[in-house]
């Protein structure tokens, strides 16, 4: 009876530090590198305390489930991870005196852990059922080498043998159980994952979305308006517009990423439709020569920013001005946009206004939230009445899709 509650004491700390790693690892499971250190640092611990405190069986024999950790340890963690923990138990076993336990020990990690290490290939590439299968069978793998040099080491007798069936159906129990756990968990995290993508994936096609509504809505009413003060200048307007929407939904996909350099033909063909409106008042300026052409960027970001700058910093007036729009490449590959006008600018609590998205106003609020979402940054915005606006943002390097354009 005491046998089975120190086996029970020993599942019970394997779980309760299994179940506290798959918190700390359920948010770092991008950083590979660092979730296996959190892994193999908890297996470590539930080794030491599954080796400390063991079943004793007769003639002092010690028994515990070291190879549970041990197991998931190197399934889950990797081969650094499975020599790791194996030099640990060999160090622990060595302090605690080099006696026939301690030979038991080396010789049965030493036939074991090579296969281990081999199998774990499969493991990896296997999902679900199979890897409680494979973890099963390499858990009674190990006890049957275990049980082959305890007798050699210690001499072969129907009481080992007993003692040994019953603490190999103790560790394939138990290791079923973990992993059977931890595919539980692992599959858990993965569809919370996947279900998040999606949701941030739908978040920013509802917020591109809005765009297109909210330019065409204005682009149409001019066309209106001139089709009655000149003619001949709508139908200039309505071939660049006609131009503009070839290229605006030239996209494969709504969640892709565009280049560059469609998105600066896209800002070309917005400026030729609004120069075709206002003539001399529209000055543009571009300072893009830098930046490499095909550099992966999210779809209508930039014109968004450049219409914005035109209708209210720059059309707000009657002299008009000039809109510049720049696009630098750094040395370490990310981005600095910044789209500026040189017209009216904005008071400090209008200013205020717009940082705090109190406005009514479509662009600056879209460009801001879709920023948030695919980059957790968002716009930097300048302003002072009579001066001017200047609109930054930043995209970090390292940061690829397919391309829509």
């Amino acid at each position: 009876m005491n046998v089975l509650k120190d086996f029970l004491t020993q599942m019970a700390i394997i779980a309760t530090i299994v179940s506290i790693s798959q918190i700390f690892n359920a948010g770092r499971r991008s950083d590979k590198p660092r979730s296996n250190v959190i892994l193999s640092a908890a297996m470590g611990l539930a080794i030491l305390l599954c080796m400390s405190f063991p079943a004793y069986m007769a003639q002092g024999i010690r028994l515990d489930i070291r190879i549970v950790p041990l197991l998931l340890g190197t399934l889950y963690g990797g081969t650094g991870a499975g020599l790791a923990l194996s030099a640990l138990i060999v160090l622990y076993r060595l302090f605690m005196g080099m006696d026939a336990g301690f030979y038991t020990t080396l010789l049965t990690l030493a036939f074991s852990m090579p296969a281990i290490l081999y199998v774990r290939k499969r493991f990896f590439a296997a999902a679900g059922r199979m890897r409680i299968d494979i973890a099963a069978a390499l858990a009674m793998f190990y006890c049957v080498v275990g049980l082959i040099v305890v007798s050699v080491v210690r001499g072969f007798s129907m009481h080992t043998l007993q003692m040994h069936g019953i603490h190999a159906a103790i560790i394939v129990g138990s290791v079923l159980v973990f992993t059977a756990l931890s595919e539980t968990i692992n599959d858990m995290l993965r569809r919370n994952q996947q279900l998040q993508a999606e949701t941030k994936d739908a978040e920013i096609a509802f917020l591109r979305s809005q765009i297109k509504p909210h330019f065409l809505y204005n682009t149409l009413n001019s066309i209106a308006t001139l089709c009655l003060k000149d003619p001949r200048k709508a139908e200039e307007l309505a071939l660049e517009f006609s131009q503009y929407l070839r290229k605006s939904f030239a996209f494969d996909r709504l969640d892709s990423l565009t280049s560059v350099a469609h998105e600066l033909e896209l800002v070309r063909a917005y400026l030729n439709v609004e120069k075709a409106r206002f003539g001399a008042r529209l000055v543009v300026e571009y300072d893009v020569d830098a930046v490499r052409p095909h550099t992966p960027i999210p779809p209508l970001i930039l014109q968004p920013l450049v219409e914005n700058a035109v209708r209210h910093g720059l059309m707000s007036t009657l002299r008009g001005g000039k809109v510049k729009i720049s696009v630098v490449q750094h040395p370490d590959d990310e981005l600095t946009v910044a789209v500026e006008d040189d017209g009216c600018g904005m008071s400090a609590e209008q200013l205020e206004a717009v940082r705090k998205r109190k406005t009514k106003g479509v662009g600056l609020r879209n460009i801001s939230e879709r920023l948030e979402l695919l980059y957790g940054r968002s716009l930097r915005i300048e302003s002072a009445e009579g001066a001017g606006t200047k609109v930054v943002f930043r995209i970090p390097a390292g940061m690829s899709g397919s391309t829509g354009g």
